[in-house]
């Protein structure tokens, strides 16, 4: 009997220790309970940034041929979407994209993957994610302009740090702002 228990025991420690985390607030360094954006960050929420060109030293520019996009909300969190279809065209489209993650990431079980928090400091941006295959922080660093976001480096190294080091020149992904009806995005609250 004792040593069913013993085994029992070992089996229970073995499967959690390979089962995966589910990550909550604290767990991101970037989280922050009572954030709220300065009302003249150039940074905005009522709608999507959408990844446009990408840029390095070596190889030029060259436009985007993926379509991937940015939604950043008021509170702190941020979420990235990858279109791997590229079926979202409309605003309508992007809104009923935000709408269905939104009510995924409020069921049960749900493990965050893009989904992350950002800070600024003056026009520059840091956003976390965690990602779960790898288990592991990932750090986008890069500024705001007015109507674009570019993200000119991402590490796992930084903790969400606003170091130099992490705001290079020898790459940019350029996303630009594309507004959605205000009115569509106000009731919607990230569930991580």
């Amino acid at each position: 009997m004792k040593n069913n228990l013993w085994i029992m025991m070992l089996l229970a420690a073995l499967f959690f220790s390979c089962s995966k985390k589910v990550y909550v607030k604290n767990d991101y360094h970037l989280f922050e309970e009572n954030f709220t954006l300065a009302p003249d960050a150039l940074l905005r929420t009522d709608g999507v940034y959408v990844l446009e060109s990408i840029w390095n030293k070596d190889t030029g520019e060259r436009k985007a041929d993926e379509h991937i996009f940015y939604k950043f909300y008021n509170t702190g969190q941020a979420n990235l979407t990858v279109d791997l279809d590229s079926k979202i065209k409309t605003e309508e489209d992007y809104l009923e994209s935000i709408k269905e993650h939104i009510a995924s990431t409020n069921k049960a079980g749900f493990k965050t993957h893009l989904e992350g928090y950002y800070r600024l400091q003056g026009n520059k941006i840091v956003i976390e994610r965690i990602t779960i295959p790898r288990d592991v922080a990932v750090y986008s660093y890069g500024y705001v302009e007015s109507g674009k976001l570019v993200i000119v480096t991402e590490t796992i190294e930084g903790k969400g740090k606003f170091s130099d080091k992490h705001f290079t020149d020898n790459y940019k992904a350029t996303y630009v702002f594309v507004p959605l009806e205000k009115s569509g995005l106000s009731n919607l609250k990230p569930g991580w």
